[in-house]
């Protein structure tokens, strides 16, 4: 897991992680790649992608208890092997 920093403003970036005690890295996005690449209109905005590129869970926003509706979304993607999701999942 890692965060992508796509406002080209580090500073924030490292405020929210002392406010929320992060312990993932935090990547600059300053070319703006995932930005494009995953249509992302705010910040934060939460992507769980497979190795093929693939969004299997997206978000936006964050607060006290997000952690476990991550875990859970984890939990289900591990359960299923790795498969696409079917547009009736």
């Amino acid at each position: 897991m890692l965060s992508l920093e796509v406002s080209n403003r580090p500073a924030l970036a490292q405020e929210f992680v002392a406010q929320v005690g992060a312990t993932f890295p935090i990547v600059n996005d300053d070319r703006n790649l995932a930005k494009t690449t995953y249509n992302v209109t705010g910040t934060p905005t939460n992507l769980m992608i497979d190795r093929q590129g693939r969004v299997f869970f997206r978000s936006m926003g964050y607060g006290p208890g997000y952690e476990r509706r991550y875990a859970a979304e984890i939990e289900y993607l591990l359960a299923r092997g790795g498969k696409q999701l079917e547009l009736s999942d």
